[in-house]
């Protein structure tokens, strides 16, 4: 019975580190978007 709740465990943790790291891809994703700079803002940072 011990085996058993061990090896449970060990399934739900790998479970929820596999649902942390899509997770925290989804995320990346939408913070490395970067729009497109003005020509105005361009000129000014040049």
């Amino acid at each position: 019975m011990q085996k058993i709740k061990c090896l449970l465990f060990m399934g739900v943790l790998a479970l929820v580190t596999l649902l942390a790291n899509i997770t925290a891809a989804g995320a990346c994703g939408v913070f490395h978007y970067q729009p497109e700079l003005p020509e105005s803002l361009a000129q000014k940072y040049d």
